[in-house]
């Protein structure tokens, strides 16, 4: 049976790259806030076409900050998971390294 290893800086690499990929999305609300629902920018008669892009908008910012809400748990997950593989990686290398002293006769 092989075993795996897990890559603690391919893990934190990962976690900086999604960061980035949050950081960078953009938001809805932001981008048609000077137009989506401005009179003076659709004029009376596209009225009917600023209230739907209005609803749209709000409907994307929901979405949006649903994805990033999602994005930020995954960015704390990889910050457990890296943690977690560490210690545990260093307590079984004590409990080796315990083990071979005991079977050396090294006393503690």
């Amino acid at each position: 049976m092989s075993g795996f290893q897990v890559d603690l800086a391919a893990l934190e690499a990962h976690e900086r790259e999604l960061k980035a990929l949050l950081a960078s999305l953009p938001s809805a609300a932001d981008a048609g806030a000077d137009y989506v629902g401005n009179p003076q920018a659709w004029g009376i008669v596209g009225m009917f076409f600023a209230q739907i892009m209005e609803r749209w908008t709000n409907d994307a910012r929901e979405y949006v900050d649903t994805v990033k809400a999602a994005g930020d748990d995954v960015v704390e997950r990889f910050a457990g998971m890296r943690q977690t593989y560490a210690e545990q990686d260093e307590a079984i290398a004590q409990s080796f390294k315990k083990l071979r002293e005991g079977l050396d006769g090294v006393q503690p």
